[in-house]
Parts: structure tokens; sequence; C-alpha cells
């Protein structure tokens, strides 16, 4: 029985051993998903951002050239709401 014991006592502890290794791996597999997932939604904001800077030029320009045509047509100066 003893030699038995032995077996059964190493097996435990390769089993208990192996096992903290597969909960590390899972809580490993969690963080790292949710790592992802933070990254993907910096990059969609980053996206929206930079789609949001991009049309405030477009209408910043459309603006430029609506108020140069004004002046170029009337001899007068614009709304002041859009100078």
């Amino acid at each position: 029985m003893d030699a038995l014991s032995m077996i059964l006592g190493i097996l435990f502890v390769v089993l208990l051993s192996s096992g903290g290794w597969i909960v590390w791996g899972v809580v490993q597999t969690r963080q790292r998903a949710r790592e992802l997932a933070i990254a993907r939604e910096r990059e969609e904001t980053e996206r929206l951002r930079l789609r949001l800077e991009a049309e405030d030029r477009l209408q910043e320009r459309a603006d430029r050239i609506y108020l140069d045509s004004v002046r170029r047509h009337t001899d007068q100066e614009p709304p002041r709401e859009l100078g």
C-alpha cells in the first residue's frame, strides 16, 4: 500500500499543478480577449474621429468656396454667421 499511496500522491500533485496551468491559460485567454475588444473599440473610435474631422474640413472648404463666390459676384460681404 505504501507504493500505491506514493503513486497516488505523485499523480495528485501532477494533476494539481497542471490544473493550475490550465486555469492560468483560461485567465490569460479571457484577459487577451478583453484587451482585443478594447483595442477594437479604440480603433473604431479613432476611425470615427478621423471621419468627423474630414467632414469638418469638407464643410469648411465648401463654406470658403461659397463665401468667395458671394464676394466675387455681388461685391458684398456675405452674412456674418457664415463668415
